[in-house]
């Protein structure tokens, strides 16, 4: 058996674990001591589970065969790390989280105008196989609450995507869950019949809708047609019993048409439940499309409140997400999420100071380097 140490670094703010051979002194700037590994067997393309006995951490894979023992490192029982063959070894899920995603693709089908993902990074070709998600997801805890399927456009997995969401039923008994998508494959009636099989289970999908002007729509979406396509999914789905909740993110192209898609989506869909406004990310196409697409929280702040009351009129539920707590009346509280995933989350000084900084989502990395929005400290 060998010793192969594993280094850490950072990676949009996420954690990357590199195997490494040697230590080079010039990249000290980029890598810092994570753990170490002692191994009898390594197989580079599996995935494997983190399992905590006495004073050692295991690594066991699908097959339930034990392969590597940990001494010491920043993984935890339940956490999946996958072995890659360039060396790298990723830790897909944190074993602490009650909640888990599944990435499915980077690839998408449309090109949205404020998407925080590149036009290089939707293009390029997927480092996971079909086989690996199904893998993967076999080795996440069974006591989950979520679990998040999301891309890219999961969609392109076609056939394969209603599998890969009944496996993560199964997998998990009592989590529930979700699927982001733009929903134009659902436009497909025969397609969208095969996902009639969760109309009575703990799975729901949710679906933008960027404006009730069809070319607006389709500008945003950055796809001539989307906005049709969209909307009969939509409609194909809950045809099949299939739960859908609508996200709409507010840019400054649509923050004045909130009221208008909610009044549209009453009219339509009478069957949806809940509404997600959410901010944006500023990265990826939205960087790239800022002067576009970026509109400051104080300015769009009426129009989402007035959104909130739409939804309230129309008895539809309201989320408000990816914004900071203190930009709304304490009366839209209850409809605020902390949402932003915790490597993301950014907070300014003043927040310190903050009585409600634990109920605060903060903000986006991205947003923090581009708002010129004055916190309200609550004490």
């Amino acid at each position: 058996m060998g010793k192969i140490k594993i280094w850490k670094r950072h990676n949009y703010g996420g954690e990357i674990y590199s195997i490494c051979d040697f230590y080079i002194d010039w990249y000290s700037n980029l890598f810092n001591r994570g753990l170490e590994i002692i191994m009898d067997e390594i197989d580079k393309t599996r995935f494997w589970k983190i399992e905590q006995s006495d004073d050692k951490k295991y690594m066991i894979n699908s097959d339930g065969e034990r392969h590597l023992y940990m001494l010491s490192g920043e993984v935890t029982h339940g956490d999946v790390i996958v072995v890659r063959d360039n060396n790298s070894v990723y830790k897909m899920h944190d074993g602490s989280s009650s909640s888990a995603l599944v990435y499915v693709t980077n690839q998408c089908n449309s090109n949205c105008i404020m998407c925080p993902d590149s036009v290089k990074m939707r293009t390029k070709e997927n480092r996971i196989s079909f086989e690996e998600l199904v893998e993967y997801v076999s080795l996440l805890p069974s006591d989950l609450k979520h679990i998040d399927i999301t891309g890219g456009e999961p969609t392109l997995l076609k056939e394969n995507l209603p599998y890969l969401i009944r496996r993560a039923l199964e997998q998990a008994e009592n989590a529930e869950v979700l699927m982001l998508s733009n929903g134009r494959s659902f436009a497909v009636d025969g397609y969208t019949q095969k996902f009639g099989i969760f109309s009575d289970q703990r799975f729901k999908i949710e679906i933008p809708i960027h404006s009730t002007d069809q070319e607006k729509h389709d500008y945003i979406a950055g796809c001539r047609g989307s906005f049709e396509q969209t909307m009969r999914g939509i409609s194909n789905l809950l045809r099949n019993g299939v739960e859908v909740g609508i996200r709409i993110v507010v840019s400054k192209l649509n923050y004045r048409d909130l009221n208008p898609i909610i009044q549209e989506v009453k009219r339509r869909f009478p069957e949806i439940k809940y509404i997600n406004i959410m901010g944006m990310e500023i990265l990826g196409n939205a960087w790239k499309n800022k002067e576009t697409v970026w509109e400051e929280f104080e300015n769009i702040k009426p129009y989402v409140e007035k959104a909130a009351e739409q939804c309230f009129s129309c008895g539809i539920e309201p989320g408000l997400y990816n914004f900071p707590l203190c930009l709304f009346k304490k009366k839209y509280w209850y409809c605020y999420k902390k949402s932003i995933t915790d490597y993301k989350i950014r907070y300014f000084t003043e927040c310190e100071e903050c009585k409600e900084k634990s109920e605060c989502g903060g903000f986006f990395f991205s947003t923090f380097r581009r708002t010129n929005y004055k916190v309200r400290v609550q004490r």
